[in-house]
């Protein structure tokens, strides 16, 4: 039983309190600070695996996180993690390469890229992963184990990949981040469900969750919570499936949100 009110808020990273080159916002940092400071749990809610969240993001200060798009849970003594079975993550590895989709699985203490394959596209994100977390990136060809959670992958086939979709439809949540780039997330697990066992181990009620997102793999996670609140730099079409919608990143959409609900 929640006796103290205590307020949870979850905060998906990319797009929401934090962007590739500008890192996270001063004000974003004071007011999650003072959301704790105030009695509340704060988490990080992210489809990034464990390993993928940078101390940058870390150092701002909280409670728990929720990572993998749900396959992950660490807060306050609820714990969890799945592992996809290594034959599936092999398989799927293989059948992205035969389908043209550059393969990067996503492991809680790992990342995998095919180093030998990867387009411009993806280079600056590789570049920025071996920058942030150098031991934690793996190349593909170069190990004999794949302890992974979820894939991301880009599509350099359209057609090709639309057949590799449909064949995976059924067993991974498949979210679009752009016409060529897919994330492959187990499909009991979501962003929402991590949310759910958190809460009903901490006891606190569905009417004391808030929740902030930018993209189509925060959608449940927005649609879960009492308080789903999009950011203000998210796509039209999805701000308005949400109720609740916020300024940009960094334009105060945090602190401003916070504040509007009278949390900070």
């Amino acid at each position: 039983m929640n006796t103290n009110n205590t307020k949870i808020a979850f905060f998906d990273i990319d797009g929401t309190i934090y962007l590739y080159g500008k890192g996270v916002p001063d004000d974003t940092k004071s007011s999650i600070k003072k959301f704790r400071e105030n009695g509340n749990i704060a988490v990080i809610c992210t489809g990034r695996t464990k390993n993928m969240i940078f101390p940058e993001i870390l150092d701002i200060g909280f409670d728990g996180i929720i990572a993998g798009a749900g396959t992950y849970v660490d807060c306050q003594g609820a714990f969890y993690k799945y592992i996809l079975p290594e034959e599936i993550s092999w398989s799927v590895v293989s059948d992205m390469k035969k389908n043209k989709i550059i393969p990067v699985p996503e492991g809680i203490e790992n990342i995998f890229f095919d180093k030998k394959n990867i387009p411009s596209e993806y280079r600056k994100l590789y570049d920025h992963y071996i920058q942030k977390i150098p031991e934690h990136v793996k190349d593909i060809d170069e190990v004999t184990e794949l302890n992974v959670s979820k894939l991301s992958g880009m599509m350099t086939d359209l057609d090709l990949g639309a057949k590799f979709i449909e064949k995976y439809k059924d067993r991974f949540n498949i979210v679009f981040h752009s016409k060529e780039f897919i994330e492959m997330i187990p499909n009991e697990f979501s962003k929402a469900r991590g949310i759910d066992y958190l809460i009903e181990k901490l006891e606190i009620p569905i009417e004391d969750t808030y929740a902030f997102g930018d993209g189509m793999n925060d959608y449940e996670m927005l649609k879960y919570v009492k308080y789903g609140v999009a950011m203000g730099n998210a796509s039209e079409d999805f701000k308005n499936k949400i109720k609740y919608v916020t300024e940009d990143y960094d334009k105060g959409g945090i602190s401003k949100a916070l504040r509007r609900f009278g949390l900070i």
